[in-house]
């Protein structure tokens, strides 16, 4: 059986291979099972990893924006097989890209409508960076809408809008390819609701949770607070300071006066605020007597939705043994996953190297924070899960 300082020797040992510092928060049973901070939050490593430290989520946004579409489904605004062009007029006539058995492509009238459950599973066809007019679409509306999302003065319910202007990839439902799903989905939020994305999630997740540290803008003192992000060089090991994300300044998407409220990759919180939305699903939906949705709407939440052939695209060496359901990995076979966990274990990470997990029937909650962009996640979340797993009784 592993114990407390085996996982602390595990996280000393993640720090030493570059990063400047993590910490981590598991709960068992809603009670603190350990939590610890461990190295610095700047990469002068000048000052100490604190339970006040700042981390960006990027896509460890997802779950709190899919959990959002999970309120209005609950409310009776939207069914799953429901065409988003009820809410959202402009999917009404999608086209498609079209590969020729000569190498062109074509563009075409979409077969099948895009429905609300395409959204959560991430079933649709927005992305590509294959020459596809799909892929030039993207550019193409980029431009129409002067630039960077993150830089350009508009919001996320216009690019929402202005999507169906490009031909999706595949039809909906064909594929699992992670892409724009989530992101249709919150516009569907925001559609039916009247209220900005992040206005919802203040209303209906944050402020009942007490998670006053979760946001998509700097507050005052917070960049003082935020963990240093930094890269690793594959080839040579060297660490340097990220600076840029896909030709972004790291924290654009922060500005004060930025539109743009992502639902894939945009807030912003601390260790414990985030570990307060994990035991929430891990609670089935209620912390603290205050309940979010109902215990049956998480468990649809963490319900595999990937068919067989789907499956195969849903694939890397950190998802062995899961499925996807409405935003979130969930655990199938633990056989496949090599791994000691529990069937039913969902949750998910970000591009920083941050990562949860909510195991309803063992009641265990983590959350691990750390800050390096693409970071080796082969190498810490199925270490992390064993050393985890390994201390319940």
């Amino acid at each position: 059986m592993s114990t407390v300082k085996d996982l602390e020797n595990l996280i000393e040992r993640i720090v030493a291979r570059g990063i400047p510092g993590a910490s981590i928060s598991v709960y068992k049973d809603d009670k603190p099972l350990y939590e610890g901070c461990f190295g610095f939050q700047d990469f002068a490593r000048t000052k100490p990893m604190s339970f006040d430290t700042l981390f960006r989520m990027y896509s460890m946004t997802k779950p709190v924006s899919a959990l959002c579409g999970l309120i209005q489904y609950e409310r009776g605004v939207f069914l799953m097989d429901d065409p988003v062009s009820e809410y959202l007029p402009e999917y009404k006539n999608l086209k498609v890209s079209v590969k020729q058995p000569d190498g062109t492509w074509t563009v075409e009238e979409s077969k099948k409508p895009m429905l609300m459950r395409h959204l959560f599973n991430m079933n649709v066809g927005f992305y590509a960076h294959d020459g596809s007019p799909t892929d030039l679409g993207m550019q193409e509306m980029q431009k129409k809408l002067g630039g960077s999302k993150f830089q350009a003065n508009y919001d996320h319910l216009t690019e929402i809008r202005t999507l169906p202007m490009i031909p999706m990839l595949f039809e909906p439902g064909d594929h699992w390819q992670y892409g724009y799903g989530l992101d249709i989905m919150a516009g569907v939020v925001e559609a039916t609701s009247g209220m900005g994305l992040g206005d919802f999630m203040k209303k209906n997740i944050f402020d009942p949770l007490g998670m006053n540290e979760t946001w998509y803008r700097f507050r005052e003192g917070w960049q003082e607070r935020m963990a240093d992000c930094i890269r690793r060089d594959r080839k040579t090991g060297e660490i340097s300071h990220c600076t840029e994300v896909i030709g972004d300044p790291l924290d654009a998407g922060h500005r004060p006066d930025c539109k743009y409220e992502s639902a894939s990759t945009g807030l912003i919180s601390t260790l414990r605020d985030y570990q307060r939305f994990t035991r929430m699903l891990t609670n089935g939906g209620e912390l603290e007597g205050v309940r979010i949705v109902g215990r049956k709407t998480i468990d649809m939440m963490r319900t595999n939705l990937l068919t067989e052939s789907m499956k195969k695209e849903f694939t890397s060496p950190t998802l062995l043994g899961y499925g996807y359901g409405y935003g979130v990995r969930t655990m199938v076979d633990t056989g496949a996953g090599l791994c000691n966990g529990t069937p039913g274990e969902f949750g998910w990470c970000g591009a920083a190297g941050t990562w949860m997990e909510a195991d309803p029937a063992e009641r265990l909650s983590v959350v691990f924070m750390q800050q390096e962009m693409m970071s080796d996640e082969h190498y810490v979340q199925p270490r992390l899960r064993a050393v985890i797993n390994g201390m319940i009784n």
